[in-house]
């Protein structure tokens, strides 16, 4: 049933060279109970309340919502908000486009708006000229789930309009396509650990898995912070390595600052020395005198007697609060002692510096694994074999997400130009670190 014209008033601040005040009417093509259709328009950007939002029915075939001016105006960017969930995309529309009209009864699509896919959470559509209008609709064709819900939605009149939006990260879950649709939610850890660093108290977040992280997802506005790449559970000669290729492609472009932890630091080596292109093989399964991914090794195992692939019941593992033992003073790592303390669990392990790469932390007292955290170069993209995520040190990964944190934001963020950064040096020689790599 069709809903009836609901009025409020907005404000649109710092848009134009003065606020200006529209009275807004909103209807939709339905209006699932419980949520609002003025819900778009109200102060609240990220609110999953459904009296926040606008949710579609989920019997519709497709849906409508938009919204009339009491009188004309330009629009020239659009920033919306989808989804009834928090971090993950949920109930959010899938393909769909923006249309404008001067009559409300003759539409004409915004080309640039147009998504076949969507896979953010949070949008900004910048037209090629700012368009005049008195209705503005989103046309939704599909929808991730059985229903669209639309949270927020601002507009503003320029083109390249100045849109103040809070900090946001990407969570990237880097475990088997099986058990993350199990939702064992590896990734997810990060979010709470960042919520504790003053300053980023607020800080928003996406949870994604492997196939969702690409160049184009992190480079569309709102662009993100930061990512975080979970660890994974399975030997890498039985990954999947196409969903690995936007990852590649991410790290190699090195416009947006990572920090991945244990099997996902292990993937970007990885990715760093034999690539997408070419077989992964791993200790149980690879001709020790032709390695297909030398980088990839075990910490040892106690029996000689070749197990199954992801069989690691012979294997060595390192756990627990490990001591580790900081080689350069890089700034990841301000405010700790050369040796701390940090949590590990893992058995797979990085056996050399990428080309690129240096290492930054290996093995303290008692530990078992050398390569603990290696960073390219001049980025700030990080593997770690040790988890900030997981509890145990928590003043240890507190401090070490902060400073990333920083380091992201004193960096603008995703870089669309990757500015360089210093090369850390040494704690000795005061010069850059002297770390065995392979071509």
């Amino acid at each position: 049933m069709r809903t009836l014209f609901t009025f409020v008033t907005i404000v649109i601040l710092s848009v134009f060279s003065r606020a200006e005040m529209y009275a807004v009417e909103v209807d939709a093509s339905s209006t699932r109970d419980g949520s609002s259709s003025t819900g778009p328009t109200d102060a609240d950007r990220f609110s999953v309340e459904p009296s926040k939002a606008w949710s579609g029915r989920p019997e519709a075939q497709s849906w409508w919502w938009q919204c009339h001016w009491d009188k004309p105006r330009d629009v020239g960017t659009i920033l919306q908000v989808v989804g009834d969930d928090l971090l993950q995309l949920k109930h959010a529309p899938q393909k769909y486009v923006w249309q404008h009209s001067l009559d409300g009864t003759n539409w004409t699509d915004l080309s640039e708006t147009a998504i076949a896919a969507e896979r953010r959470l949070y949008r900004i559509h910048r037209l090629n000229k700012p368009v005049r209008m008195t209705h503005l609709r989103m046309k939704i064709e599909s929808a991730v789930g059985e229903f669209p819900v639309l949270r927020h939605v601002e507009v503003f009149e320029a083109i390249d309009a100045t849109v103040s939006f809070p900090d946001w990260v990407v969570a990237v879950s880097t475990v088997d396509r099986e058990e993350f649709l199990k939702n064992k939610g590896e990734g997810k850890q990060f979010v709470p650990l960042m919520h504790q660093c003053q300053g980023f108290e607020q800080a928003q977040a996406q949870f994604v898995w492997l196939d969702s992280f690409d160049e184009r997802f992190v480079s569309a506005e709102p662009r993100p912070l930061c990512a975080f790449l979970s660890g994974n559970f399975s030997d890498f000669c039985q990954k999947d390595r196409n969903v690995w290729r936007g990852t590649d492609e991410v790290v190699k472009a090195g416009r947006l600052p990572i920090w991945a932890a244990c099997g996902s630091a292990q993937g970007l080596a990885i990715l760093a020395d034999t690539g997408v292109d070419k077989p992964w093989d791993c200790p149980h399964c690879r001709d020790p005198l032709q390695p297909k991914s030398p980088i990839y090794g075990h910490i040892g195992h106690r029996s000689k007697t070749l197990r199954k692939c992801s069989d690691y019941s012979e294997c060595l593992f390192e756990r627990g609060q490990t001591r580790v033992l900081s080689l350069v003073d890089d700034p990841v790592l301000r405010g700790l002692p050369r040796e701390f303390e940090i949590m590990e669990s893992h058995c797979g392990q990085i056996e050399y510096a990428p080309k690129g790469w240096i290492q930054i932390v290996t093995k303290g007292t008692s530990g078992l694994t050398s390569f603990q955290c290696l960073r390219v170069k001049d980025r700030y993209i990080y593997a770690a074999q040790f988890h900030i995520e997981m509890t145990g040190t928590l003043e240890n990964s507190r401090q070490i997400m902060n400073n990333f944190l920083t380091l992201a934001k004193e960096w603008g963020g995703y870089n669309p130009l990757a500015t360089p950064v210093d090369v850390p040096r040494s704690h000795n020689s005061g010069r850059s670190p002297s770390v065995p790599e392979r071509n």
